[in-house]
C-alpha cells in the first residue's frame, strides 16, 4: 500500500478519534445540562402550585390594597376586606404617592396581603359603555368622575370597577392579560405573575377561572356594599 494511503488513512482515524471524544464530552454536557433544565422546571412548577394554592385560599379573603394610578400620582385607593372596602385617605395617598415614585412597594404594601397598582389607561380595555353601581357609563364618564368626584365618590366608582369589570370580568383571562401589558403592578410579583410575564397568557384560562371563583361569587355582595356608602 502506498505511503500515502495510509498516512490519510491514519489522518482520518485520528480525526475520527478526536471528533469521537468531542462528541462524547458534548454528550454528557448536554446530559448532565438537561438534568439540571429539568430540576429547574420541576422546582419552577412546584413554586408555581404553591403560589396558586395560596392565591385562591386567599386573594379574595385576605386584604389588598389597591391603587389607581396616572403615572406616578395616586387618583384614589382602596384597601379590600373580603366583600367590603376602605377608601384610602387623601392624606395617605399623598404619602403613598411619594412612596411610588421611588418604587417602595414595600413601604406601601404594610400589612396587606396584596398591593395591587393599576394604571387608569386600563379603562381604555373596557367596553366603551358598561353599567356600573346601577348606571350605564361612558369611558370618558368614568374617567371625569375618578378625576374630579369627592374622596368617597372615587373610592366607591373604583371599586366597584375593579369588582365588577377587571378582577370578575366576563372574560378571565382579563386580569391577567393587563397584568401582562403592563397596566397592573403586582407586590409582591409571586411564582404564578412572574410566569405570566414569560408564557402565552392563554395558558392560564383554567388557572384564572378558578383563581377568581370566589372573587366573582362576592362580586354581587361587593357591589350592594358599595350602593350602600355612596350612590353617585
Amino acid at each position: 500500500m502506498p505511503i500515502e494511503n495510509i498516512i490519510t488513512i491514519i489522518i482520518v482515524v485520528l480525526i475520527i478519534v478526536f471528533l469521537w471524544g468531542i462528541f462524547k464530552k458534548l454528550f454528557k454536557l448536554m446530559f448532565y445540562a438537561g438534568i439540571i433544565i429539568l430540576l429547574l422546571m420541576a422546582a419552577n412548577a412546584y413554586f408555581i402550585y404553591q403560589d396558586f394554592m395560596d392565591l385562591r385560599e386567599n386573594f379574595g379573603s385576605s386584604s389588598k390594597e389597591v391603587l389607581l394610578v396616572d403615572g406616578s400620582d395616586v387618583m384614589t385607593g382602596i384597601i379590600l376586606r373580603g366583600n367590603d372596602f376602605e377608601t384610602v385617605s387623601n392624606q395617605q395617598l399623598n404619602e403613598i404617592s411619594y412612596e411610588l415614585k421611588n418604587k417602595n412597594y414595600e413601604e406601601i404594601l404594610g400589612d396587606n396581603y396584596k398591593l395591587m397598582i393599576l394604571d387608569v389607561n386600563i379603562l381604555e380595555s373596557l367596553d366603551n359603555e358598561i353599567e356600573v353601581l346601577d348606571q350605564k357609563m361612558s369611558q370618558e364618564e368614568i374617567k371625569n368622575k375618578l378625576l374630579s368626584g369627592s374622596s368617597s365618590e372615587k373610592a366607591t366608582l373604583f371599586a366597584a370597577l375593579l369588582s365588577e369589570e377587571i378582577i370578575a370580568n366576563k372574560n378571565p383571562l382579563f386580569f391577567f392579560s393587563q397584568f401582562k401589558d403592563g397596566n397592573i403592578i403586582i407586590y409582591p410579583e409571586t411564582a404564578l405573575f412572574k410566569t405570566v410575564k414569560l408564557i402565552p397568557v392563554n395558558l392560564f384560562e383554567n388557572v384564572a377561572s378558578t383563581l377568581f371563583t370566589k372573587t366573582k361569587e362576592t362580586a354581587k355582595g361587593f357591589v350592594e356594599e358599595a350602593n350602600n356608602k355612596v350612590f353617585i
